[in-house]
């Protein structure tokens, strides 16, 4: 069994991915972090170019895959979908984007958004042929106040956009929402485990 759990960065993707993992043989593989971008450079995704934000999030998408078809039961944590569409957001808006703001983007952005587009689609052929259960998490709590990486509007404009995607397609997409406890639960449920969950 393969699941999918999707959502803007910041809604909780991974604190239920561990207790997915504690309730149910399913593993969570974990990408290379998104950061250095090249051999030898240490630089933080903030601080990362355009073009290294795409050459990072090429690597990601592959290491999921390469990940994901080896192991037969996987908990997906933000899918092949969560790369692209934080490219598409930063390139559109910039990385901490206030709440009225929408630059207009040079041609070269522009280039860089087709190109993200064009990967999204095929990461979204990707979802619906491999994931078995799809889970949406929405943004219900704010960002914390110090060090958020992301803007609240960023999040919001990426949880948009991610579930906008997932409604393209035919599988259905089960929306999460409440307490971890709830989630998980909810979860479980979906997956015919809650009475394991209960005993546990």
């Amino acid at each position: 069994m393969k699941i999918a759990i999707v959502g803007a960065h910041g809604v909780g993707k991974t604190t239920l991915t561990k207790a997915l993992e504690t309730h149910t043989n399913l593993v969570a593989p974990v990408p290379t972090p998104m950061h250095n971008p090249s051999p030898g450079t240490l630089k933080s995704l903030q601080d990362c170019s355009n073009e290294e934000v795409l050459r990072l999030s090429q690597r990601r998408y592959t290491e999921r895959i390469v990940q994901e078809q080896s192991t037969h039961d996987v908990i997906s944590d933000g899918s092949v979908l969560h790369e692209w569409v934080y490219a598409s957001t930063r390139l559109a808006l910039g990385i901490y984007p206030d709440d009225t703001s929408r630059p207009q983007p040079s041609s070269v952005t522009q280039t860089h958004l087709g190109l993200v587009e064009d990967f999204t689609e095929e990461a979204l052929a990707y979802l619906e042929q491999v994931y078995d259960h799809v889970f949406f998490i929405p943004v219900e709590f704010p960002l914390p106040r110090d060090n958020a990486p992301i803007s609240d509007r960023f999040q919001l404009e990426a949880g948009q956009q991610l579930f906008g995607l997932l409604t393209l397609g035919a599988k259905p997409v089960h929306v999460l929402t409440g307490s971890v406890e709830e989630r998980l639960a909810a979860t479980l449920g979906v997956l015919g485990l809650r009475e394991a969950a209960v005993a546990t």
